[in-house]
C-alpha cells in the first residue's frame, strides 16, 4: 500500500522543482538536493491549493480524474515555460558550494554513531506511524477524519457528522485543507482508504524539514556544524513525536521554516542576484505557508513581514537595495501572498468559518487565567519535551546579545521572540489558556518555532567557537614570549 506514495508525490514534486527552477532563473541559490526537497513540500502544498481553487469554482470533484487533471495541467504549464526559458537563456543546474574537505575521522565516527541512532528511532516512529491504529484526538477528529469524508463524499465537505444524524460546519472545517486533501488523493489513487498510506506523508515531512535544516546551515556553516544542528533538531522529544504522528504541526514547521530562512539567507547574501532570487524563493513559501494551518495567518505571516519590511529598511539605508530590488521584492511578497490569501480568506467568510484554530477569535472574554505561568515554566524547563534546549537557546542569546540583535541574526532572534511573545497574551488573559495548562497548543507554538531556534542556536555557538579561537594566542606566540631571547 505504500508504494502508492512514489506515483501520488511524482508529479507534485517535479511541479516544485520545476516552480523553485524558474524562480532562480540563471542565478541558482540551492543545493541539487534541496531542489528536490523543497520541491515536494512547495509542490505538493501548491498542488491541493490549485485543486481546491478549481474545485470550489465547480471545474473539479475530489476524484482521481479531478486531481490528477490538476497536477498534469500545473506540470504542462511550468514545464512548458521552464523548457522555453530554457531555450532562450541557459539554465545553471545547481548552486555552487565552498570546497570544504573531508570530516575529520572522530566527526565521521560520531556522524555515523549519531546517525544510525537517529535512523533506529525513525524507522521505530515508521512502524508505529504506519501499523498503530489511530486514537489520537486531533487524528480522528480533524485530519484523517476530514480526508475520509473527502474520499467517501469526492467534495470538500463542510458539515461534519456528530451523530444521532446531527452534523456542523463549526470547529475543524475552519482548517486550511490541505493535509487531509493530501490523503484523500492518495486514498483516491489507491481506490480504498488505508491508514497506513494516508499516515505516512507526516514521517516524509519531518525528514523533510530536517533535510531544511541541514541545507540552510550549509549555506552558513561547515558540514560538520550543519550535520550537528540536524542531529539537535532530530533529539528533541517533543518535534520527533509529531513527527511520527498524524498531526498537521510539522507539516507548518517544514513551511515556516523555509518561509523564515530563505529570508535571513537573503539578508545575508551580499550579491545583488542573489539575495533577489533568495527573495523570490522567500516570497513564494511565506505564501503556501497560509495554506498549512491557521495560525500562520494571524501570526506568523503579519510578523514575517514586519521582520521583511524592517529588513528592506535596512538593507535600503545601507545602500545594498536599489528601488527597483525594493519594488521588485515587495511585488513579489504582495502578490503571492495576495494570491493565496484572498480566496482562502473569501471561502472562510462566505462559508461563515472561523479565524482561530476550530475556534473563533472574536468574543473570547479577558480575564486573568491561573495556572498559566506555572504550566508555561514547566513544560518549557522540566517536562522534557526540549531537553536542555531552552536554556541553552537563553544563554547564548545573553552570551551573544550584540551579535544576536544585529542583523542579519536579527531576522531569527526577532521572529523568535515576537512570535512567542504574540502567544503569550492568549494564554495569560482568555479561555485558550487550556492550551496552555493541557500542554496542548503551547507545545505545539514551540513545535512550530524549534527549527528556527535550531538554526540560530547553531549559527551562534559557531560565531562563539570563532571568537574564542580568534581570541587565542597562536601556540608561536607562546613559545617567543617563554623564550629568554
Amino acid at each position: 500500500m505504500l508504494l502508492w506514495l512514489i506515483p501520488g508525490f511524482a508529479l507534485p514534486t517535479l511541479s516544485g522543482w520545476l516552480l523553485l527552477s524558474l524562480l532562480e532563473g540563471r542565478t541558482p541559490v540551492l543545493y541539487r538536493n534541496e531542489r528536490f526537497v523543497l520541491g515536494f513540500l512547495f509542490g505538493l502544498t501548491l498542488t491541493m491549493f490549485l485543486s481546491f481553487l478549481t474545485h470550489i469554482i465547480g471545474l473539479i470533484g475530489f476524484t482521481f480524474a479531478g486531481f490528477a487533471a490538476v497536477q498534469l495541467a500545473l506540470v504542462l504549464s511550468l514545464g512548458g515555460l521552464f523548457l522555453w526559458k530554457r531555450d532562450r537563456s541557459p539554465l545553471p543546474s545547481v548552486a555552487r558550494s565552498a570546497k570544504e574537505g573531508p570530516l575529520p575521522d572522530w566527526a565521521r565516527v560520531a556522524a555515523w554513531v549519531l546517525g544510525s541512532w537517529v535512523t533506529l528511532k525513525l524507522l521505530a516512529g515508521a512502524i508505529i506511524l504506519t501499523a498503530t491504529p489511530i486514537y489520537q484526538d486531533d487524528v480522528f477528529s480533524n485530519w484523517n477524519m476530514r480526508g475520509k469524508l473527502f474520499f467517501e463524499t469526492e467534495r470538500l465537505t463542510l458539515t461534519m457528522p456528530l451523530g444521532n444524524d446531527a452534523f456542523t460546519n463549526e470547529g475543524v472545517s475552519s482548517y486550511p485543507p490541505t493535509v487531509p486533501m493530501v490523503k484523500t488523493w492518495l486514498a483516491t489513487l489507491a481506490g480504498t482508504w488505508s491508514d497506513s498510506l494516508v499516515n505516512a506523508p507526516h514521517l516524509l515531512w519531518y525528514l523533510t524539514l530536517l533535510a531544511l535544516v541541514f541545507f540552510a546551515l550549509r549555506r552558513h556553516t561547515t558540514k560538520s556544524d550543519a550535520l550537528l544542528g540536524t542531529y539537535l533538531l532530530a533529539s528533541l522529544p517533543l518535534p520527533l513525536i509529531h513527527g511520527i504522528t498524524p498531526y498537521a504541526d510539522v507539516f507548518l514547521a517544514a513551511h515556516l521554516f523555509a518561509a523564515v530562512s530563505l529570508l535571513f539567507t537573503a539578508f545575508t547574501r551580499e550579491e545583488p542576484r542573489e539575495r533577489q532570487t533568495f527573495f523570490r524563493l522567500g516570497a513564494v513559501a511565506s505564501a503556501l505557508l497560509i495554506f498549512t494551518k491557521n495560525e500562520t495567518l494571524l501570526l506568523h505571516l503579519p510578523i514575517l513581514l514586519l521582520i521583511l519590511g524592517g529588513g528592506i529598511v535596512w538593507l535600503r539605508r545601507n545602500g545594498k537595495l536599489s528601488n527597483t530590488d525594493v519594488i521588485a521584492t515587495l511585488l513579489w511578497y504582495g502578490g503571492t501572498t495576495a494570491l493565496v490569501a484572498l480566496p482562502w480568506i473569501a471561502f472562510k467568510i462566505a462559508h461563515d468559518l472561523p479565524f482561530g484554530n476550530a475556534k473563533a477569535i472574536t468574543g473570547l472574554s479577558i480575564a486573568w487565567q491561573p495556572d498559566v505561568a506555572w504550566a508555561i515554566w514547566y513544560n518549557t524547563f522540566f517536562e522534557g519535551n526540549w531537553n536542555l534546549f531552552p536554556p541553552l537557546l537563553i544563554g547564548l542569546l545573553a552570551l551573544r546579545f550584540r551579535r544576536a540583535f544585529a542583523p542579519p541574526f536579527l531576522v531569527l532572534t526577532a521572529f523568535l521572540l515576537l512570535v512567542y511573545a504574540a502567544q503569550l497574551p492568549l494564554y495569560f488573559l482568555t479561555g485558550l489558556s487550556i492550551e496552555a495548562t493541557n500542554q496542548t497548543g503551547y507545545a505545539r507554538g514551540l513545535v512550530h518555532l524549534m527549527p528556527i531556534a535550531v538554526l540560530l542556536v547553531t549559527l551562534l555557538l559557531r560565531d562563539t567557537l570563532t571568537q574564542c579561537l580568534a581570541m587565542q594566542p597562536s601556540s608561536d606566540t607562546n613559545l617567543r614570549s617563554a623564550s629568554p631571547n
